[in-house]
């Protein structure tokens, strides 16, 4: 019930994590073939778990790569990417 799914050739079964501590939220991959990245930087090689990132507001989150065809230009598998907007209020939102 808390797990999100993606139907993406791209991601682990277990791929990251994300949680919620004391009011801030915190994201680590956990051991993922093709990478959990923040504004472009992979949280950690291939098959490593990361340690624990703190998200912010703005930040991008992308689980995976885009994959490109022989011709270098088509994309056959697109990364999943999000940008991240903490609500914890009806102010905040």
């Amino acid at each position: 019930e808390r797990n999100g799914y993606f139907d993406s050739k791209l991601l682990s079964r277990q791929h990251a994590e994300i949680w919620e501590d004391s009011g801030k939220i915190y994201i680590k991959d956990v051991k993922s073939a093709n990478g959990t990245f923040i504004n472009g930087e992979r949280l950690s090689p291939e098959g490593v778990q990361s340690e624990p990132f703190e998200l912010k507001n703005d930040d991008i989150v992308e689980f995976g790569i885009d994959i490109i065809g022989e011709d270098n230009k088509t994309t056959i598998h697109h990364k999943v990417a999000a940008r991240v907007m903490c609500v914890f209020t009806d102010e905040d939102a």
